[in-house]
């Protein structure tokens, strides 16, 4: 595969121009990820040229909780949903895994089953890494466990804030907190104001914060009607963040 010319997204700068994005593009970003950078160079490019390249179409399944294939991966274009189905049938999104992250990397770690389900949220090319290639070059380089401890500890983080989420907190203090993350990961400042444009419907939403989109669109509608918030398809708008860290507290 020539990297260089393998394009797997364009996107628009700041001035407009159409720019493309290769794999090239994204091993040089991957180089300095928490899970990579403290692995020598010529480690992470012999990481990188073992890997495997697969494509996917929204939809379709990396994995499914309790599945025994172990291995890692980068999302090179497109990105992954996480979810775990309940008991009774409903899904429950744990998180997003955009282009330049990676994502089963506790799996490699323990050689254990899937704690959650994977799926492609949108086409997506992923980058493939087999625990039998990544395991000698960790063993070899214990100096990266330390990048790799660090972003593992994130990662607890937010399953931990997740779990907080979903189970100790009534909705509008739920909803509140999920915008003000939304607004770290996505937002943009745009006329004084931050502009969420994460591509979430209230469906997806309503699965992140474990309740219906019903549910979720009625209190986006009350936040609206106190002006905290106004919405314009699936970009939401924060027009008093303030108000909205008052009511998550």
């Amino acid at each position: 595969m020539n990297m260089d010319k393998n394009i797997l997204e364009k996107y628009a700068d700041q001035n407009g121009h159409t720019k493309p994005i290769t794999i090239q593009n994204l091993m040089d970003r991957l180089q300095y990820h928490d899970f990579f950078r403290l692995f020598p160079a010529h480690v992470r490019s012999d990481l990188f040229n073992r890997a495997v390249y697969k494509s996917y179409k929204a939809g379709d399944v990396i994995y499914h909780r309790g599945d025994e294939d172990v291995f890692m991966g980068a999302v090179m274009s497109g990105r992954l949903r996480m979810s775990m189905t309940t008991t009774d049938g409903r899904g429950v999104l744990l998180g997003l895994v955009e282009r330049g992250e990676v994502f089963g990397e506790t799996a490699l770690m323990d050689g254990l089953p899937r704690t959650t389900d994977a799926h492609a949220d949108t086409e997506t090319t992923l980058m493939i890494i087999k625990h039998e290639d990544f395991i000698p070059a960790l063993m070899a380089n214990p100096e990266a466990m330390f990048g790799i401890i660090k972003m593992l500890c994130h990662r607890l983080r937010l399953h931990i804030d997740t779990i907080d989420l979903i189970a100790l907190q009534n909705l509008p203090i739920r909803l509140a907190r999920y915008l003000l993350r939304l607004a770290g990961d996505y937002g943009v400042e745009e006329e004084g104001h931050i502009v969420i444009r994460a591509h979430l419907n209230q469906s997806a939403i309503g699965q992140q914060l474990a309740t219906s989109r019903e549910s979720i669109n009625k209190q986006m509608k009350v936040f609206v009607t106190r002006g905290l918030i106004s919405m314009k398809g699936e970009e939401i708008t924060l027009l008093d963040p303030d108000g909205l860290q008052h009511i998550a507290g």
